[in-house]
């Protein structure tokens, strides 16, 4: 049987790893600047409809 293509070997795990440092690396980013500075329009969207309310 022949394979369309094979994924290198830990090729998921970088990924996965990248992923997790960026969302780390983002939080500790948001805490140094401030949340107000990073994301300016979250206040406003906690009196927008939503799917689940």
């Amino acid at each position: 049987m022949t394979q369309m293509f094979t994924i290198p070997s830990n090729t998921i795990l970088v990924l996965g790893v990248l992923i997790v440092l960026a969302i780390i690396g983002f939080v500790i980013y948001g805490f140094i600047k401030g949340w107000n500075n990073v994301m300016p329009d979250y206040k406003g969207k906690k009196n927008e409809l939503t799917i689940d309310g």
